[in-house]
């Protein structure tokens, strides 16, 4: 019901918001305290008091331990709960569930004495259930006229959200301690305004030193080995300056200046800046990285020896390579000439049995030189020491076509062809490429068809990039596709044909040594790219050939 006018109230019972106005409104001659107009001194005092006040307050009074309490405090009563009931309860009616906890604190302040708790939990029953609540707060006895004891006075505030943030803080540092002992990590903390340098047990303990001692940071570096302060030193200076963020990652050597005993680590660290861009805190861990390094040294060192070796083979073999194809071109050549000289001589006096051995003879002479030469090829091909440069492959296609210009007219054939990139490739490798992919697809052609080769060009997309392996995910790549209308293979044999000397047609049908293949697959690995081929039997072979731009 609406509140008349306060001032038409008694002194005691006027003001107090929402409260005030439920006091006012409250029916007090049902309770043992009879009309308002009735209280003793001592209660309409402490009511007005209660009523007045911004701090969060409610009384027992009597020894029924009736209750009043103010607008500060109703919000603690939270919603669906004992707000607006508990006013002119007994204490005993509206706290059931926390009685036993409560009411031998009030009987100790009936006998006199004072209590005050901070932080303290005690559930109570609202927002339609019971909730774990915190409190700070203080009991008071209240004495009447007589000098006895005739209240409880509560002053209390909610501490609950307070308590949460401090035990999710407390969680947050256990977890994070746990995680340094798990991890077996040393932290440090450096004050940049002062010099001084403190750390954990573990650092202390590494560093040889006392438990309990503070140091200047001077003296941390001392413990590390000679030739890694100043670098050490030059990182502090730069992870101090504004400029670089503070951040700080550094491994170096420590020298236990006890029992000697030498550690590799690492240091992480974070600088913090002021408002004024000065570094007033300088913190993070340290990890004991020994055993890691010196796996790495064994493996770089394994890594070292093996890639010695490996290339003094490589060379080795490429020498061998050079030396015996250039070698063994010789005998082969005085093979064909003699066998051509003796053809000439014979004239007309051979039989028609010798005149054919002779001619297998030569034949089989100048195929020992195709594959002699291939073989020199490769191992050209196999020296990385060639020099990249701006290749147009435009300009390679044309010297291609130039090269092919009687077989093409022979054949009827066209290239069909897009415009082609600009990469940074070997010239004469991209010619060897080209020149390679264009006679296998004009070997294999059918005639009468007037566009018997067709190149395509695209970049490759990033997706694309998860299915090659040997492809670098950082680079820009382009795909180039030689189509042909030839007799294909099995896709079963498209990673045999890339082997030297593979053939999957007899030679006596196609001319040929089977290293042409292998060549385009070594140009592609020279350049860091990939090679490989589609087919069906009888419908053509796509090449494609993944080539990076830089």
């Amino acid at each position: 019901m609406p509140d008349r006018d306060e001032q038409s109230f008694p002194y005691f019972l006027r003001g107090g918001g929402e409260m005030g106005a439920l006091i006012r409104a409250f029916d007090w001659s049902r309770t043992a305290l009879g009309p308002a107009e009735t209280w003793n001194e001592s209660l309409k005092t402490i009511v007005s008091v209660i009523l007045n006040s911004n701090f969060p307050m409610f009384l027992w009074w009597g020894d029924e331990m009736i209750q009043f309490y103010n607008d500060a405090y109703r919000p603690s009563l939270g919603e669906n709960g004992k707000h607006p009931f508990a006013l002119g309860q007994t204490a005993r009616e509206c706290w059931p569930e926390i009685w036993s906890t409560i009411h031998p604190l009030i009987q100790q302040v009936r006998d006199g004495r004072a209590f005050f708790a901070e932080d303290q939990l005690i559930p109570i029953f609202r927002n339609g259930h019971i909730e774990d609540v915190y409190w700070t707060f203080s009991y008071s006895p209240v004495y009447d006229q007589s000098g006895k004891v005739a209240a409880v006075l509560v002053t209390c505030t909610e501490t609950t959200a307070k308590v949460r943030v401090y035990n999710q803080l407390k969680e947050s540092k256990d977890q994070l301690h746990f995680a340094i002992e798990a991890a077996e990590l040393a932290t440090w903390d450096y004050d940049p305004l002062t010099n001084k340098f403190s750390g954990n047990e573990r650092l202390k303990e590494w560093f040889g030193l006392p438990q309990q001692v503070e140091l200047d940071l001077s003296q941390a570096i001392a413990v590390m080995a000679e030739n890694d302060r100043d670098r050490v030193g030059r990182a502090i200076e730069k992870a101090l300056e504004f400029s670089s963020g503070g951040e700080y990652d550094i491994e170096y050597v420590i020298v236990n200046p006890s029992t000697k005993l030498e550690r590799v680590v690492r240091a992480k660290g974070k600088a913090w800046f002021n408002s004024e861009n000065i570094a007033t805190r300088f913190n993070g861990t340290l990890q004991d990285i020994t055993k890691q390094a010196m796996a790495r040294h064994e493996i770089e060192k394994i890594v070292e020896e093996r890639t010695y070796l490996l290339n003094k083979s490589n060379a080795d073999l490429t020498q061998f390579a050079y030396i015996a194809s250039h070698d063994l071109q010789e005998p082969a050549r005085k093979i064909s000439t003699f066998t051509d000289m003796l053809l000439r001589r014979s004239g007309d006096n051979l039989d028609e049995q010798s005149r054919e051995y002779l001619n297998k003879i030569d034949s089989s002479s100048d195929r020992m030189l195709n594959l002699i030469r291939g073989v020199l090829t490769i191992s050209k091909i196999s020296d990385a020491r060639s020099q990249f440069e701006t290749v147009d492959l435009n300009t390679v296609l044309q010297n291609a076509k130039a090269d092919f210009e009687v077989l093409l007219l022979e054949k009827n054939c066209k290239i069909e062809s897009p415009h082609l990139p600009t990469i940074h490739a070997i010239p004469v490798q991209m010619n060897q490429l080209f020149s390679n992919l264009i006679s296998n697809a004009l070997k294999f052609s059918v005639p009468g068809q007037s566009t018997c080769i067709r190149i395509a060009c695209r970049l490759l997309a990033k997706a694309e990039l998860k299915n090659y392996s040997d492809l670098d995910w950082s680079q820009t790549y382009y795909k180039i596709s030689f189509t042909d209308n030839g007799l294909g293979f099995e896709q079963e044999h498209a990673t045999k044909i890339f082997e030297i000397f593979q053939r999957l047609h007899g030679k006596s049908e196609y001319p040929g040594t089977g290293i042409g293949l292998a060549i385009c697959k070594k140009i592609a690995e020279n350049h860091h790219g990939h090679i490989d081929a589609t087919s069906t039997a009888g419908a053509g072979a796509t090449f494609n050939v993944i080539l990076p731009e830089g």
